[in-house]
């Protein structure tokens, strides 16, 4: 299990659109999204999806991940 920071996720459409993103995604565990520190945390098995690929993922609907 690993976790991965969504950054300026600070609004309920940003939430959307990352859940959006990562919807369906194989091997995601979790998705915390806390607006009020503007960020989403996605736990996920490394076995099942990699971290490159959720980053993609999200980077696509123009996120940054840490």
């Amino acid at each position: 299990m690993e976790n991965l920071k969504v950054l300026d996720v600070d609004c309920n459409n940003c939430a959307a659109n990352v859940r959006k993103a990562l919807e369906g995604v194989d091997g995601i565990e979790n998705l915390d999204i806390r607006l009020s520190e503007k960020i989403a945390i996605v736990t996920f098995d490394p076995e099942k999806v990699s971290k490159q690929e959720i980053t993609e993922k999200v980077e696509d609907f123009g996120y940054d991940v840490e």
